[in-house]
């Protein structure tokens, strides 16, 4: 089985010995974990993305699962049939991918009236590229044209996950901020990144909301000192995998 696991914003695949998919690349040893460039819009994300998969994988059906931004990245290849992969790319799962947008990264844009982004942009702006595009790419005001501009592909199967459980310390702020920015239930509902209505693609998830935040996804917690999530991750990326497997 051709796997691919595509990473979010920000954060490399790997960073001081720890796997942005916890325990995954020893899990699916045979599977690939693409660098892309962590601060950059979906367009070069993406052209990076096509580029190690063709390497990789030059023939035979293949399997994308995506977390958060790398969801965008991988339906933006998708779209643009970017060298030829969207002819055999059989499935793509998103787990908690703003395929709506963030408010968060309004946030930061300043796209919200009435509120003083520049004290949290300042810091950001040491971490990702000024005119990158990649923070734009996640703001709700920017999704309705990605998503005219960018529609599935007939043959994949889209799915897409979700989870809301328990919020660590480092990502209440911003749970707290999408929950009271929300207007319907589904967009109060959120990880401490993404909404539930953000995160259904293309309209409900393919089970029920897991009991992790963003970060416990893919198997961390800032609140502890070894980083290690209690949420069981590993199953829950067992079951996409036997999901995107039965679409072959």
């Amino acid at each position: 089985m051709n796997l691919v696991f595509a990473s979010g914003f920000l954060v490399p695949q790997k960073i001081s010995g720890v796997d942005y998919f916890r325990h995954l690349p020893a899990r699916y040893p045979e599977a690939l974990f693409p660098e892309v460039p962590v601060d950059a819009g979906i367009p070069d994300r993406a052209e990076v993305l096509a580029r190690q998969i063709a390497q990789r994988f030059p023939s035979g059906e293949i399997h994308i699962v995506a977390h958060s931004m790398g969801g965008l990245d991988s339906r933006f290849l998708l779209s643009k049939n970017l060298l030829g992969l969207a002819d055999r790319v059989v499935s793509l799962s998103t787990v908690s991918t703003p395929h709506r947008g963030s408010p968060v990264a309004d946030l930061f844009l300043g796209l919200l009236p009435g509120i003083d982004a520049q004290p949290v942009r300042k810091v950001l702006d040491h971490f990702v590229s000024v005119g990158s595009g990649a923070l734009d790419a996640l703001s709700t005001k920017s999704a309705p044209q990605f998503n005219q501009d960018n529609p599935d592909v007939p043959h994949v199967r889209y799915l897409s996950y979700f989870g809301c459980g328990h919020i660590s310390v480092a990502l209440l702020p911003t749970h707290e901020f999408i929950k009271l920015h929300g207007k319907s239930d589904d967009e109060k509902t959120n990880d401490g990144v993404v909404s539930l209505a953000s995160a259904k693609w293309p309209v409900e998830l393919a089970e029920p909301s897991w009991p992790a935040d963003h970060l416990a996804q893919i198997g961390h917690n800032l609140d502890t000192l070894d980083l290690h999530s209690s949420f069981d991750h590993l199953s829950a990326f067992d079951r996409i995998i036997k999901s995107a497997a039965a679409t072959s």
